[in-house]
């Protein structure tokens, strides 16, 4: 599996891809919100695309990190396209100088829950954003357009990543 930039040439996968992973409202802006996506990432395996990640980096001191839409084709799910695509994200934000990047993620979706919580996301208050940014965390909100029924996640790259089971040492 290889991660890259999307291109032209990836809508017609992507939409594919927005249809059978969203209801018709989150398709819509999904779709809609990859012309003016950063970073817009493809999950490519040989010929296909598994899956893409939409972000946005709020500009400011310092930028912010949102991943606005992950999703993966049904049938390359649990394979590590979403991770892959996840983790490609968080290296780029932090390239552009961000220390925190949020996601936001309906409180049903279980699988998206658990992927971020993987990646040391973090549950937390919308009122966070507030409470770090002041106005600016308002503007942010504002423009992630979360919805009621979303949780807002967050990763502070100050956290050390969750150790996987290969890294942890047998006792013997």
């Amino acid at each position: 599996m290889r991660i890259r930039d999307a291109t032209v040439a990836d809508r017609a996968a992507i939409l594919r891809i927005a249809r059978a992973s969203f209801d018709r409202v989150y398709a819509f802006f999904a779709v809609r919100g990859t012309r003016h996506a950063w970073p817009f990432l493809v999950a490519e395996d040989g010929t296909s695309i598994e899956g893409f990640l939409e972000g946005i980096l709020f500009r400011g001191t310092p930028p912010i990190g949102y991943v606005y839409f992950v999703a993966v084709d049904p049938r390359a799910r649990g394979m590590g396209s979403g991770r892959a695509l996840v983790q490609e994200s968080l290296r780029l934000f932090r390239s552009r100088g961000a220390n925190r990047v949020f996601a936001a993620v309906t409180e049903d979706n279980d699988p998206s829950m658990h992927l971020f919580a993987s990646l040391a996301f973090e549950r937390v208050a919308r009122r966070v954003l507030w409470r770090w940014y002041r106005w600016r965390g308002l503007s942010v909100q504002m423009r992630m357009l979360l919805a009621p029924h979303e949780v807002l996640l967050v990763r502070t790259f100050t956290d050390l990543p969750p150790a996987s089971t290969q890294e942890v040492p047998r006792a013997s």
